[in-house]
């Protein structure tokens, strides 16, 4: 019995032996396959932040042509993003700074100076439109039913400011009057404003003297009202007699004079070197610097830079003759200059409401330092 007993746990040692082998095994390969795992995992993951980076880049990039309004977190990102280049910058500006453009001429110009606006700096405007005393199939008119004279054009200024207020105030950050010989550089304008909150009451051009302590902006050279300089204008300025009084003086210094009273601050445009932006005069007159003598130096609100002509980001120039804006086209817009290097240039930080505050303040408190 016991030989019998022997013999069977003979038999039962080798079948335990090969029951451990097998746990072994299989504790082996579940090893295995949780390296395994591992491996894969951890490939997934790299491989996941690369195409996470990837992805990334493509909707910054995707940023700047989008039409919808980005939050102030996403429009930091943007504008600090390396693939945002003049180029792309320069297109988002123009959906992030709306403009529209108010355009004096007149009938007998229609062919001539506004046709040729229309299809080179009107065209950048985010919306164009002319003031004149007819219509005209082939421009977007406002028709204003006065008579045609230079003793009306605060009228029709008038008239075209309490439409656009009325039909678009709340389309557009800023508001530009020229007249049909003006030609402005868009890009330069947008650039300009852009640190500006089109809510402050406030409005740029080239600044000239005046009986009133700040002056007013010149015609001429074009001027532009942000959106509660706009509002302001309308609602408080032009419907009184006592506040904008009508009078004989010119329409720059009226509308500049009303902007006054109703608490709009006259802006700064000069650049840091003290060179003018907005030109109110031919730039064959101011090649190659600013002359002394000119009708100039008893309206110049700021003693003007005669080191140069004009400023590197000049805005606009006036007195262009018809045949001027394709020079100004294909000078600005047309020829390259091989081997000529230009340092990119980055958006200029928006000023917070404190900062626009002071920049008011700042503004509303400078006197005439031009003695000419």
């Amino acid at each position: 019995m016991t030989s019998l007993i022997e013999n069977k746990n003979e038999f039962a040692a080798p079948v335990s032996h090969s029951v451990g082998s097998l746990s072994s095994c299989k504790m082996l390969s579940t090893q295995y396959i949780m390296i395994l795992v591992m491996v894969r995992n951890t490939l997934f993951l790299v491989l996941g932040i690369i195409i996470g980076v990837r992805l990334t880049d493509f909707v910054g990039y995707l940023k700047l042509w989008r039409n919808n309004d980005l939050g102030a977190s996403e429009k930091a990102a943007l504008l600090q993003y390396p693939v945002a280049t003049e180029e792309h910058l320069a297109i988002w500006l123009r959906r992030e700074v709306r403009i529209l453009c108010l355009v004096l001429t007149m009938p007998s110009s229609h062919s001539t100076k506004a046709a040729r606006v229309n299809r080179t700096w009107g065209a950048r405007c985010n919306k164009l439109i002319f003031m004149s005393t007819k219509t005209d199939p082939h421009l977007n008119i406002l028709k204003i039913n006065i008579s045609e004279s230079r003793n009306n054009l605060y009228a029709k200024v008038r008239t075209g400011m309490g439409y656009v207020h009325k039909h678009h105030l709340n389309e557009y950050d800023w508001f530009l009057k020229a007249d049909d010989d003006t030609y402005v550089v868009m890009e330069n304008l947008r650039l300009f404003l852009y640190p500006y909150d089109p809510e402050s009451s406030v409005y740029f051009g080239c600044r000239f003297k005046s009986s009133y302590s700040q002056g007013y902006m010149s015609g001429g050279g074009g001027y532009v009202l942000s959106r509660d300089a706009l509002r302001r204008l309308n609602l408080f300025a032009l419907n009184s007699t006592t506040t904008c009084k009508l009078n004989g003086d010119s329409e720059d210094v009226q509308i500049g004079h009303c902007l006054q009273d109703v608490g709009v601050v006259a802006g700064d445009t000069r650049d840091f070197q003290g060179h003018h932006r907005f030109l109110p005069v031919s730039l064959w007159t101011l090649i190659p610097f600013i002359p002394y003598g000119s009708w100039m130096d008893s309206y110049f609100f700021h003693q003007p830079n005669r080191s140069d002509c004009c400023s590197a980001s000049a805005i606009t120039f006036h007195y262009v003759k018809d045949i001027e804006f394709e020079f100004f086209e294909f000078f600005l817009y047309y020829l390259r200059v091989f081997g000529l290097h230009r340092t990119q240039r980055a958006l200029p930080s928006r000023l917070g409401f404190r900062q626009m505050n002071e920049r008011l303040q700042y503004w509303a408190h400078q006197v005439a330092d031009h003695k000419g």
